[in-house]
């Protein structure tokens, strides 16, 4: 029997100025990479919100893991969503008073993992990214590199089915990418998503980035993209 897909949108329209008006329609499996190209980070950030059921549809269906997100109780579709792992566009405010239950906030409500386990992971996490473990105390006390490093641990910590990351791949150092890379590949291969919402730029051109789908998000829906890769042709072509 074939897997359900972990994320799927049915000729989905959105309603919202953000999002394109075409019927968007994607389907990723368990160890998908999908790298979508978009116009700036209102359009992420809505998509995002549509991929995560927090956006309201105008015809169509979002599924995440079989459930369509419009049929669900608003108490299951929260459970649901922590699940779900996503590095915002703004990662952590300045004004927060306690980054590591920050990162750890939304897993905890949502799993059965005991907090020694899910801090040990965490702490494991942050050092993949580079910290020397897991941030405490207020985030004005961490410089902002630091704070999104933070933020892409909370992207990854409990094991989520479904990373998006709403990150421009030019901005970062290449030590940030190469980690964040890492740590998709492994989240890959226990069986998660990721879904990477990009700015256009030479970093899209990359094959090493290893994604499986490449697309871009336009006003006519969800093409492919740029760079993706073409068929050969035929001997007799």
């Amino acid at each position: 029997m074939t897997p359900a897909p972990v994320l799927q949108l049915e000729a989905a329209r959105g309603v919202g100025e953000h999002l394109p008006q075409a019927a968007l329609t994607l389907a990723l499996f368990a160890g998908d990479f999908a790298l979508v190209e978009i116009p700036g980070p209102r359009r992420g950030a809505a998509f995002a919100d549509l991929c995560g059921g927090l956006a309201a549809l105008a015809s169509g269906h979002v599924r995440f893991l079989g459930h369509d997100w419009g049929a669900l109780p608003s108490t299951h579709a929260d459970a649901l969503r922590g699940r779900i792992g996503r590095l915002f566009n703004a990662p952590l405010h300045p004004d927060t008073a306690d980054v590591a239950a920050r990162v750890l906030l939304a897993r905890q409500h949502h799993t059965r993992t005991p907090m020694a386990a899910l801090r040990a992971e965490a702490a494991a996490l942050a050092l993949q990214f580079g910290l020397p473990g897991l941030p405490a105390g207020p985030a004005r006390l961490l410089s902002g590199p630091d704070l999104l490093r933070a933020a892409c641990v909370r992207a990854f910590v409990g094991q989520p089915r479904l990373v998006i990351l709403e990150l421009p791949l030019a901005a970062q150092g290449d030590d940030l990418l190469a980690a964040l890379l890492a740590v998709g590949a492994q989240a890959r291969g226990g069986g998660a998503t990721v879904l990477w919402l990009a700015a256009a730029g030479p970093a899209l051109r990359d094959r090493a980035l290893g994604a499986t789908h490449r697309l871009r998000l336009t006003e006519s829906g969800l093409l492919p993209g740029r760079h993706a890769m073409r068929p050969l042709l035929s001997a007799g072509a």
